[in-house]
């Protein structure tokens, strides 16, 4: 064999050698790379208590990475229905994980790990809505979230409390309804809406009001206890988790005392009951539950 085509042939090899050495070595990086990355599908109103809780989570467990995805919690159910992957879901209200859980794409059991509570805000400076009754009179501008969002649904519970109430007209939903010039897709941006003096009023939860970002923007009309029914938060690993025990260390950070205090600083109360209303078997091949039910 001609010793130059040799020399060409050997090349060839070890070129094609380094090239699949490095494709493996490649596969094997992304192969390991997902497994120390944790990804949570979050409620919107948990932006900055659930990178408080990853921050010290990440500290804890060493070369683990939290990412997070934050939108309405409707919104994040739809785009798990649809096929996108995550590892945790936490949403602001029960009916979002049970759709979820319905579709069998849950790995354990959900529990609630927070509750929050709504509040009426107005822009600083501005005297158009001082009291709660304010909120029916005609010219008034509000913002609230869409039906579909927990907190939209909560905010308008509230007002069909209100109205049942002998302290406010039979017809003050109603009138408050009416308006509403805005439904947003979620709580966040009717915060936003407020803060940025677009609306004269805006329905969204306490915490939303003291958020690090907006904190400041706010004049805050509280809602009495009787029209303002607790928001319950429930949390749960994804049957497609990569890591299925870090997702489920992760919830139980979230429930636990370190968690727990994190979200007490950011406003959140903790819940009066981690049991979900949901009593059936976990899927087959679904993780442990994270705690005994």
């Amino acid at each position: 064999m001609n010793s130059g085509f040799l020399a060409l042939a050997l090349a060839a090899a070890a070129l094609a050698l380094a090239v699949m050495a490095g494709g493996c070595a490649a596969a094997a990086s992304q192969d390991a790379a997902p497994k120390n990355m944790l990804t949570v599908f979050a409620a919107a109103s948990l932006g900055e208590p659930f990178r408080a809780v990853a921050d010290a989570f990440e500290a804890d467990q060493p070369g683990v990475k939290v990412t997070f995805n934050f939108a309405g919690s409707q919104a994040l159910r739809t785009q798990l229905e649809h096929g996108a992957r995550a590892d945790v879901f936490a949403s602001a209200d029960w009916e979002q994980m049970a759709a979820i859980r319905k579709e069998n794409l849950l790995g354990n059991t959900p529990e609630y790990f927070a509750t929050n509570r709504l509040a009426v805000v107005a822009p600083v400076g501005s005297n158009a809505v001082p009291s709660l009754d304010d909120l029916a009179r005609p010219g008034v501008s509000i913002a609230i979230a869409s039906e579909e969002v927990p907190a939209g649904a909560y905010a308008r519970a509230t007002l069909d409390l209100m109205a049942e109430s002998a302290d406010f007209p039979d017809d003050f939903a109603e009138s408050v309804m009416a308006n509403v010039v805005t439904h947003e897709t979620n709580v966040r941006a009717v915060a936003q809406k407020v803060a940025l003096g677009e609306v004269d009023a805006g329905m969204v939860y306490e915490t939303d009001a003291k958020t690090g970002q907006l904190d400041g923007s706010f004049r805050v009309i509280e809602i009495p206890l009787q029209f303002n029914p607790a928001a319950e938060y429930p949390i749960a690993a994804l049957g497609e988790a990569i890591n299925p025990q870090v997702a489920l260390d992760f919830i139980a950070f979230v429930q636990g005392d370190d968690g727990q205090a994190i979200l007490r600083d950011y406003g959140f109360a903790p819940p009066a009951n981690v049991a979900c209303p949901c009593h059936d078997p976990v899927p087959t091949g679904s993780v442990a539950p994270s705690t005994p039910q």
